[in-house]
């Protein structure tokens, strides 16, 4: 049952009483170690991403860090969820980290911020927003290049004026700040783009804040990412031994020149991959073995992540190898994605209460949530679908990128007229494209498959459906999607008449009613295939958080009352249900949308054709 935890007013006033009069942070090269206000201090961080947290669940998953025996939490600004289109600024809601530090300074956290501008965090684009390559298609993110740093200076002049405030020497929680994310892995190694984002860090805040770069371990990666008067941080894994553990400390100390250990992703576990079924995520054991020799090396620990999290919508990124980042970012971290603590959280937990001299003791009590299986809810095909889904087009003689539209995320339908259908060639799609004729589907392409032979005759509409699989968040190159040749030929001969249409994904309230939707009948199983619009309604009569399956579904996405609950893809897994916080519910009726974009199994028959709401996440692993 749910427990609402109350924490004693003794503790509380004592954990607040941590953060109320410091004024000064500092990493100090001659004693190793930080100073806060001149006294030695050492940090036991977690990783939370609050743009992957439902805001009604902040402070009680920064509650359940602190009660793990944390002092400080370690945070990403991601700029293009703040940004998402130039100049427009979304800083309330879900949106308002100001909020989200305030409240973990509520809670008793110290707060350190990873500002970017790139974030990774297989994050679509690295958190750089997708219209920065419209200005200049031949931008080098994340250098010198005069595009992009006219850009950064005129979103860190908006970004520093909401964090100054909340410095430790203004009364806030930051203690420090990082520029930048993992620069030694890029290519550009640029360091007068680097030292840019200090210099111009130091002078909105002054240069009396802690500025800090993370990198991986090694030589080459820590001498493009480093900088000087920076604090030089690496991020590394569990390793077998407190000896691996000490070398990599000390090759850190060769960038530091004496100053703290500080490992700023210690991985307790990692994220998903769609397609990505053999991963075996560290033990209990092998977690806190690994602090236990990081803490006798005199680290400083972020534990990335302490809390899971949801890359709802189109958020998720793709990384160097193509893999495209699963909806669920629970990282199989110490809180999970919806909000439980199990095994690892007790295990972490346990270590930090044996530590001596530690001040911030872990605190006792908290209990899962309680969720609902609110069962199967039957589907009905709407008709024609893509057609009743609101549409923004554009007519020309090539067809538009989503860029183009100023479309940045989801999908992009073509529309052209053609004859005798025999084969098309669509070269320079990204990323897949389903095909349809006069509605009948005709199969997908994608970059490397991009012809497809039929034997379609007479005249009729050409449709191809592109679907977005979310831009690269590891290289950040120029990533535009749609159909980037305009070199398109049917039976040989080019199209040179298109209609580019942005998909909105918003189906009106009246096609959710049930004597006007269209029930499903003796439907061939060519009618299932292909884009295919399914509508439901879920009644409620309490809200709680809980899962969604679409078993007998390949592929798609699902929205509840317009909130996107992010992709499906059942086919790849391992990932098979998708989580629904509470805040995404009303009591009442509640709209289910599924856009199901290759083939659904199970709805040859109205009695058949359902999603199913559990209590718990369903994982295919085999």
């Amino acid at each position: 049952m749910i427990l609402f935890f109350k924490l004693p007013i003794l503790f509380l006033l004592l954990y607040l009483s941590c953060l109320d009069s410091y004024n000064r942070f500092v990493a100090d090269n001659k004693t190793h170690q930080f100073l806060l206000d001149g006294q030695p201090f050492r940090y036991l961080s977690g990783e939370f991403h609050y743009f992957r947290v439902p805001s009604i669940y902040w402070r009680d998953r920064l509650r359940k860090a602190r009660g793990l025996g944390l002092n400080s939490i370690q945070v990403y600004i991601p700029w293009n969820y703040h940004n998402p289109f130039e100049n427009r600024y979304l800083f309330n809601g879900e949106y308002d980290f100001v909020k989200f530090i305030k409240t973990a300074q509520e809670e008793g956290l110290f707060v350190i911020l990873r500002a970017g501008p790139y974030i990774c965090a297989e994050w679509e684009n690295g958190g750089l927003p997708w219209w920065l390559s419209l200005k200049d298609k031949n931008i080098t993110m994340r250098s010198y290049d005069s595009t992009y740093i006219r850009y950064v200076h005129e979103w860190w002049r908006i970004l520093m004026s909401k964090v100054k405030p909340l410095l430790i020497k203004n009364g806030g929680p930051i203690l420090m700040i990082q520029i930048e994310n993992e620069y030694g892995s890029y290519f550009a190694c640029d360091k007068k783009y680097i030292t840019f984002l200090r210099d111009l860090t130091w002078e909105l805040l002054g240069d009396d804040v802690q500025l800090y770069t993370t990198d991986g371990i090694s030589e080459n990666l820590l001498s493009c990412g480093c900088v000087d008067k920076v604090l030089c941080t690496v991020d590394f894994g569990v390793r077998k031994s407190k000896e691996d553990v000490s070398k990599q400390f000390a090759l850190q100390n060769q960038f530091t020149h004496g100053g703290p250990k500080v490992n700023s992703e210690y991985y307790v576990g990692w994220f998903v991959g769609w397609g990505k079924r053999k991963f075996t995520f560290p033990t209990s054991k092998e977690v806190v073995d690994n602090l236990q020799w990081m803490w006798e090396a005199g680290g400083n620990i972020n534990i990335y992540t302490v809390t899971g999290g949801t890359s709802f919508g189109f958020t998720t990124g793709t990384i160097y190898d193509g893999t495209i980042v699963a909806t669920t970012y629970d990282f199989d971290a110490p809180i999970k994605e919806n909000g439980d603590i199990g095994d690892k959280y007790y295990a972490i937990q346990k270590w930090i209460s044996s530590l001596e001299n530690w001040k911030w003791k872990p605190i006792y009590g908290y209990k899962n949530y309680t969720r609902i299986a609110y069962g199967k809810v039957k589907l009905k095909v709407l008709e024609n679908g893509l057609s009743h889904i609101e549409q923004k087009c554009a007519f020309s003689d090539r067809p538009l990128t989503f860029e183009e539209l100023r479309t940045p995320y989801g999908f992009v339908l073509y529309k052209a007229s053609v004859n005798d259908l025999k084969e098309i060639s669509v070269p320079g799609i990204k990323d897949i494209g389903f095909i349809s004729i006069n509605n009948d589907y005709i199969g997908k392409i994608d970059k490397k498959n991009f012809t497809l032979k039929t034997d379609y005759e007479g005249c009729g509409g050409l449709q191809i459906l592109v679907e977005n699989q979310g831009r690269s968040d590891y290289e950040t190159f120029v990533d535009w999607k749609g159909i980037l040749d305009n070199n398109i030929t049917v039976n040989g001969k080019k199209i040179n008449k298109w209609e580019s249409c942005w998909l909105s994904l918003y189906v009106t309230d009246e096609y959710y009613k049930e004597d006007d939707s269209k029930e499903i009948l003796s439907k061939s199983e060519k009618e299932l295939l292909g884009p295919t619009v399914f509508l439901g309604i879920l009644e409620i009569n309490q809200l709680a958080d809980t899962y969604v399956v679409s078993k007998g579904f390949h592929k798609g996405i699902i929205l509840i009352n317009d909130h996107n609950l992010g992709r499906y893809w059942n086919d790849m897994g391992p990932q098979q249900s998708l989580y629904v916080p509470k805040s995404f519910l009303r009591v009442g009726k509640n709209k289910i949308m599924v856009l199901e974009l290759e083939k659904c199994d199970i709805c040859d028959n109205k009695d058949n054709c359902f999603i199913e709401f559990v209590q718990d996440p369903v994982w295919n692993w085999n």
